[in-house]
């Protein structure tokens, strides 16, 4: 039995290394060809469709050529249509509140290219309840090697959905206030500087991140997804490092706070910079509320060592119920100063990596368990009847039936 565990079954195969696996869709453009990873799904703009408004449309040939355009004209409650294409080298800002901001057909692609908006990133948003849909943000830079995609110094709610980020200093970056930040189907890949600093979404203390149905993968040393937040809600979403990743956490909640995570898939590559998954509280509790609960989550590891979970001892309560842990077989449940016999726990199963071996494949991830765990995998009751739908692949979303499994899938993808 690995140590801090109490499981209730223990698989014993040998575990295995690491898996295939490339990088993420659309390639980068710093060099290489690498291997398309499941997009986002094609909204074509649809929050626009729906979204009360006066109209700017954006593109060759329209009224306002390019974003920063359209930017620079909008006014409260204004539903921005951009054409879907490549746009190089034009930033924004967007200032006023009430925006929804959408690609339009194919996904409008913004390629920095050098520039950017206020030293900040390729689009600064600093109005109140913003909407961007079916919009990619690549490759941006800037002189204090901090920028992102998007810089978000919004207030009220930032809602992000079919959207993607994708070699970035930082995805997002969002500053510390009262606001939220809603992400939907949407994509972080090889974000970071590799420095450490810099991150696939990197969130400051806000009221509250919430992530559905979204995957995030390949941090460049920083983490998958750091969250400063006084709550977070993360669920059904994958976050990977795949073979050759170098991601340090999977999922780092520093300051503490509400933090829940249900239905997502985690993988921890041979190549990751840090030997722990998920961290918790190791900058120090400041948020009001200290309680980690993970629910119906499958963690693997193909990094020896480590563990799955690393808290700080100032944590109230760590709750894990229902979850499938595989790694190498000399993983811990927890570390970080968090007493190991405080952690409640109910209906989790330990194995090896081994039996879920297409955990590593960036391409096609699949976290379906092979024959000797299904059968180890089985849950006499139903731990969390809230737990409707699973993600059987990145941004995909179905109905639960039928008796309960350990971890995040329910049935094969």
């Amino acid at each position: 039995m690995v140590p801090g565990f109490a499981l209730l079954l223990a698989a014993t195969l040998s575990a295995c290394g690491g898996g295939g696996g490339g990088s993420s869709s659309g390639g980068s453009s710093s060099g290489g060809s690498p291997t398309p990873s499941p997009s986002p799904p094609l909204s074509a703009g649809a929050a626009c469709d729906t979204a009360p408004g006066r109209v700017l449309q954006v593109g060759p040939g329209r009224t306002y050529a390019v974003p920063s355009a359209a930017a620079a004209v909008a006014q409260a409650g204004d539903v921005i249509k951009i054409d879907g294409g490549d746009y190089r080298g034009d930033v924004a800002s967007w200032t006023v509140n009430n925006l929804t901001i959408c690609g339009m057909g194919s996904r409008a692609r913004l390629f920095a290219n050098g520039n950017n908006a206020r030293g900040k990133g390729l689009w600064v948003v600093s109005g109140a309840n913003i909407t961007i849909d079916n919009i990619e943000f690549r490759d941006t830079t800037v002189p204090d090697q901090n920028g992102a995609g998007i810089r978000a110094e919004h207030t009220g709610d930032l809602r992000i959905t079919n959207s993607g980020f994708y070699d970035n200093e930082n995805g997002i970056l969002a500053n510390a206030g009262s606001a939220t930040i809603t992400i939907e189907n949407s994509e972080f890949a090889r974000n970071g500087r590799g420095d450490g600093y810099t991150h696939n979404i990197y969130v400051n203390q806000i009221d509250r991140l919430t992530v559905n149905s979204s995957y995030f993968h390949e941090a460049k040393v920083g983490h998958n997804l750091k969250s400063r937040a006084r709550e977070s809600i993360i669920q059904n979403s994958y976050f990977m490092d795949g073979a050759s990743g170098t991601s340090s956490y999977l999922a780092d909640f520093p300051n503490g706070g509400r933090v829940y995570l249900r239905g997502n898939l985690f993988h921890k590559g041979p190549n990751a910079q840090n030997n722990n998954a998920i961290a918790y509280g190791l900058e120090g509790m400041s948020n009001p509320a200290t309680t980690l609960e993970l629910v119906h989550n499958t963690v693997t590891f193909t990094r020896s060592g480590g563990a799955y979970l690393s808290v700080a001892s100032g944590a109230s309560s760590v709750t894990v119920t229902a979850n499938l842990f595989a790694g190498t077989g000399n993983q811990s449940l927890i570390t970080g100063g968090f007493a190991s016999g405080n952690v409640a726990q109910s209906n989790n199963v330990n194995s090896v990596a081994s039996n879920i071996p297409g955990a590593t494949n960036i391409s096609a991830p699949n976290f379906w368990p092979n024959s000797t765990l299904q059968t180890l995998i089985g849950l006499s009751g139903v731990p969390d009847a809230t737990y409707t739908r699973d993600a059987p692949a990145p941004y995909a979303s179905r109905a639960i039936s039928g008796s309960r499994k350990a971890g995040a899938l329910q049935a094969a993808p």
